[in-house]
């Protein structure tokens, strides 16, 4: 078995059906994150250029992952990214990599650019803290109902059925 620096298998490809839902090996999975990583002091040093290398770079680092950004944009200060990840992703090791590795990668292809707003190489180019948050395609509140009605007579009805033809069929 072949594995990457992150300890990803790179021969298991996840497959992505048409109802877009993950599937490896022994799991069904959708696992977005939202994510925010400011600059540090939150210097505007992010230009269009940047931008576009940024996201590109994002994905890279994602895919290193086995996984792949959905959606992202910058703003001056900042970034937004919106990744899909399999379920195996320790979450605070790949936010530690994307960071580590978008503040190496745009030091070396735009230090001018870097040097007006953030002095010093020691300096970070992020802010030590970021957001996330889980995303998901259906609220709370519906999982919450679904998850309180699994008590409900109508389930343990059909959960006796299931039974009912699984002791016929034995």
């Amino acid at each position: 078995m072949r594995t990457n620096k992150n300890g990803v298998n790179k021969d298991q490809k996840d497959k992505v059906k048409k109802d877009g839902y993950n599937r490896g090996q022994h799991c069904v999975y959708c696992l977005t994150y939202h994510m925010i990583f400011v600059t540090h002091y939150r210097k505007p040093v992010i230009n269009d250029e940047m931008s576009a290398a940024m996201k590109d770079f994002s994905n890279h680092m994602a895919e290193q992952f086995r996984g792949k950004v959905l959606s992202a944009e910058t703003d001056r200060d900042h970034i937004h990214l919106l990744v899909s990840l399999p379920p195996n992703t320790n979450i605070s090791v790949f936010v530690r990599s994307i960071k580590t590795q978008l503040s190496r990668e745009m030091r070396k292809r735009f230090p001018e650019q870097i040097k007006q707003y953030i002095y010093g190489d020691d300096t970070s180019f992020w802010s030590r803290s970021y957001f996330i948050a889980t995303t998901g395609s259906v609220s709370l509140e519906t999982v919450k109902q679904y998850i309180e009605s699994q008590r409900s007579e109508e389930h343990q009805a059909k959960k006796n059925q299931q039974f009912q033809k699984k002791t016929l069929l034995e």
